[in-house]
Parts: structure tokens; sequence; C-alpha cells
């Protein structure tokens, strides 16, 4: 809450995870969530990321909002 997802993935960035905000070409989803109006941040996992880039993941999302 309270974050633009611009701002949060930037955030992110920063911290050395790959994320892609916006509204994602799916407007009905976003209009179902709530976020038609600021997109959202997606997170897109696959085959090959381990771990630790999860952990990573959960890590940076941590510091973000214990920083908020």
């Amino acid at each position: 809450d309270g974050w633009d997802c611009q701002d949060l993935a930037r955030a992110l960035g920063q911290r050395g995870v790959a994320v892609r905000a916006g509204l994602h070409c799916a407007p009905l989803a976003h209009e179902h969530y709530g976020t038609l109006e600021q997109g959202a941040v997606r997170v897109s996992l696959g085959a090959f990321n381990v771990e630790a880039e999860i952990d990573n993941l959960l890590n940076a999302l941590r510091k973000i909002a214990s920083e908020q």
C-alpha cells in the first residue's frame, strides 16, 4: 500500500531484483484487482530461478516495507 508501481519496481531494481511495473496488457485482471488506475508490479519466476533469487526478492520487499 502507498507505493506507486514504478517507484516500487525501481526500489527493487536498486536491490538487484528485476520486475515489471505497469498495466501488463491485462486490463480485466487489473480491473478485478483494483489496480487499473495505478498498475501493479509483476514478478515472473521461471524454471531456472534458484532459491537464493527468491530469498533476495523477499528480503528486498521486507527492507522496502520496513523503510515505509
